[in-house]
């Protein structure tokens, strides 16, 4: 309801600012936004603070509003790639500029306004009167206070001032639809030809020595190994708890025996039945009755004047197990009601129950085959239960042992062999890793963040217990440690040499598109110029700007319509490398424009809207410019980075 209330107050200028930023989201906690926090703003617009509250919760949503889109299922790395510290915080200076500009020209929004709006929504009122506890019932379940709620709409209804203004200063001419409508309903053939880069590289000589030197001493800034560090490590897994665990043989022999039992009891058997079905509401003479006519075909089976399958096709009131002799086929422990089931695991193979009672009514039930899984010898099974025991073990002993790490490794801050010799266990060294990645435990994120926090790097002390995954943790210190070092020249030289071939190819490649290019410029046709360079030919084919070609790659389509008209009889032609490496020239073999005497009324206005609205948003995001460079506008960066994307 909170929406579609301010839904009334809102229009495209609060999408557009969104709009400005790649990531868009809605903004909440607007009164605490302007009033400010407790905490240390995270930026100030001349002198009007953001607060660090009202900004971490707008991260906090803008996350979760991704995570819900994407269906739950979003990477840390994704999240953090996203920016979305960065796109929050411009998206909060944005609004908040406007804000001080509307406040300053004198857009105002009268008591007496936000009064009327609230008073007229239907969910605050009681027998079509105005119900100030429904109101301030609404207003607490959003957490806000109705001073911070009503400042909120006023906030919006000042900018639907300001989207009136700039809506109303855009002019939408005819001539301007129907030049839209020539280039969204423009059609091209488009035609390629395609330069195999393998081919081309064969003809590439290889960097000479001096070229490798040349390129080397002008990027020297750019060969540098990265920061790293070596680490000891103390481990906590099954791997290194292991050893410490003695698996005796009468454990062994407790597994086996549980296993043995497991497999007697596990018993699949085929069973059969007659029923005589009753109704719930049957009397006892009824019930009586069903019994005894139960009991007649069990005498007849048993005396051999009939069989089983006969009587049941006969008799059964199943009708999923009469037309089959009563069989129900193989039945597992618990698929059959509590009385059919303790009767049949009392029967024989062979024998045959007496009457047995359910809610269904009297069966008559034999087993006619049993089974049991097959029981492993010992001597088979040793060394599987011995590691399944073990495996117990280690998970029992680990969080224990984690404790003790813990605080040996608290209590001997300047070394891990005091801790490893208390628990038995190896103190382990790592390769090398940098800040960004890294082998072995250098894999996990966690481990790298922590050897090159102060404490473990600069202050050289042991880390705290760092979880990997379950039933496996470390604890870290610093072992080595390499500053960020520039590499020789033998170092990078294979480097060097495939930068300097890829761009010898890649210039080799774009010398031949340029000189089939001007071959189809001079009158060439596009077979004959692709033949002459050994390149290959692609016939055009026809493709709309707003409906894609399958059958054309996404880059090329759009350089065939980023290619400008040419005179008549010429063809227009752009170059461009492709996704796996090879040279496209694409070839534009005609255009036709869309016609705008073929669209509706309904249809030009759309696109009417559509042009306002961009010009607007053109229009906002050019005043946002010029308000962002006159504002003073501080950010505190430590702040900024403390919210979690």
């Amino acid at each position: 309801m909170l929406m579609d209330l301010r839904e009334r107050i809102r229009g495209w200028v609060a999408y557009a600012i969104i709009g400005l930023i790649s990531v868009p989201f809605v903004l909440w906690g607007v009164g605490e936004y302007f009033t400010g926090g407790k905490n240390k703003p995270v930026a100030e617009v001349d002198g009007l603070p953001i607060s660090q509250q009202a900004y971490e919760q707008a991260v906090s949503q803008q996350r979760q509003a991704i995570i819900q889109k994407l269906g739950g299922s979003v990477s840390a790395e994704l999240l953090h790639s996203l920016n979305l510290n960065q796109q929050v915080l411009d998206q909060m200076i944005n609004e908040r500029v406007l804000s001080v500009f509307v406040q300053r020209a004198g857009f105002r929004t009268p008591d007496s306004v936000v009064a009327d709006l609230i008073r007229s929504e239907p969910e605050f009122k009681t027998n079509g009167a105005f119900d100030i506890k429904k109101y301030e019932a609404f207003v607490a379940g959003q957490n806000m206070t109705v001073p911070a709620f009503e400042a909120r709409l006023k906030h919006d209804m000042v900018m639907q001032t300001l989207e009136n203004t700039i809506r109303e200063s855009t002019i939408v001419t005819p001539q301007e639809i129907d030049q839209l409508v020539r280039l969204r309903d423009q059609s091209r053939e488009v035609g390629v030809i395609t330069l195999d880069r393998a081919r081309v590289a064969q003809q590439v000589a290889a960097p000479t020595a001096a070229e490798i030197d040349a390129y080397y001493t002008a990027h020297k800034a750019e060969f540098v190994r990265p920061e790293r560090v070596k680490l000891s490590y103390i481990e906590l897994s099954p791997q290194t708890l292991a050893p410490a665990i003695h698996i005796t043989d009468a454990q062994v022999q407790a597994a086996y025996a549980a296993y043995e039992q497991k497999q007697q009891a596990d018993i699949t058997r085929t069973v059969r039945h007659i029923l005589i079905a009753l109704p719930k509401d049957a009397d006892a003479v009824a019930i009586e009755a069903a019994k005894n006519k139960l009991l007649a075909a069990r005498a007849a089976i048993l005396s051999g004047k009939i069989s089983f399958a006969d009587e049941a096709r006969a008799l059964s009131d199943d009708p999923g197990s009469k037309d089959k002799g009563g069989d129900l086929g193989i039945v597992s422990p618990g698929e059959m009601v509590k009385p059919f089931e303790e009767a049949m695991d009392q029967l024989k193979v062979g024998e045959l129950s007496e009457p047995v009672r359910s809610a269904y009514g009297w069966h008559l039930i034999e087993v006619t085959k049993e089974s049991h899984p097959a029981i492993q010898p010992l001597a088979d099974l040793r060394d599987q239960l011995t590691a399944t025991l073990r495996e117990q073990q280690v998970e029992k002993i680990y969080y224990n042992e984690g404790e003790k790490l813990s605080n040996d490794v608290y209590e001997h801050p300047d070394s891990l062999i005091p801790s490893a010799e208390a628990l038995g266990l190896s103190v382990q060294t790592s390769d090398w890793m940098t800040r960004d990645s890294g082998t072995g435990i250098g894999d996990n994120e966690k481990v790298r963040k922590a050897a090159f926090s102060k404490e473990v790097l600069e202050q050289k002390l042991n880390s705290s217990l760092i979880e990997l995954s379950a039933n496996d943790s470390v604890v870290i210190r610093v072992h080595e440690h390499q500053p960020a070092t520039p590499l020789s020249l033998a170092e990078v030289t294979a480097q060097i040499t495939t930068t300097l071939t890829n761009q010898a190819i890649s210039q080799a490649l774009t010398a031949e598109a340029s000189k089939i290019r001007g071959a189809i410029d001079t009158g060439a046709e596009p077979q004959q110029a692709a033949t002459a360079a050994g390149a290959v030919w692609q016939a055009p084919l026809s493709a709309q700007r707003s409906a894609p070609q399958p059958s054309l790659p996404a880059d090329v389509l759009a350089a065939a319509f980023a290619v400008p008209p040419v005179a008549a009889g010429k063809l227009a032609t752009a170059a461009l490398p492709l996704g796996d490496g090879n040279e496209a020239v694409v070839v534009v073999t005609s255009i036709t424009d869309g016609d705008p005497a073929k669209i509706s009324a309904e249809d030009k206005q759309k696109l009417s809207s559509q042009i306002e609205q961009a010009d607007a948003q053109q229009a906002l995001g050019a005043l946002l410019q010029t308000l962002r460079s006159q504002a003073k506008i501080t950010i505190n960066h430590e702040a900024e980075k403390s919210a979690t994307p």
